[in-house]
């Protein structure tokens, strides 16, 4: 693969065209971090998660948890609560 196609590939990922895995494979890559160090070196963005109901939703519950955790004190909830 030339330069300029695994730049195009890394654009796509960056732009959120094509997905982690598909990246990674058509780069060669062996792992999210090497993906990482080639978007960087490309000075190009990381991919934000699209807003989906599901990442909503784990939002969500990770906010109502540490709250709770912060109005405690930061202690653990016991088996009851």
């Amino acid at each position: 693969m030339s330069e300029q196609e695994e730049l195009a590939v890394l654009q796509d990922y960056a732009a959120g065209h094509i997905g982690t895995r598909s990246a990674i494979g058509q780069l060669g890559l062996d792992d999210y971090a090497n993906l990482l160090i080639a978007l960087v070196k490309n000075d190009l963005d990381i991919p934000k998660p699209k807003e989906t109901p599901v990442l909503l939703a784990h939002r969500e519950r990770a906010r109502a948890i540490l709250q709770r955790l912060l109005r405690r004190g930061n202690r653990l909830p016991g088996p009851n609560e």
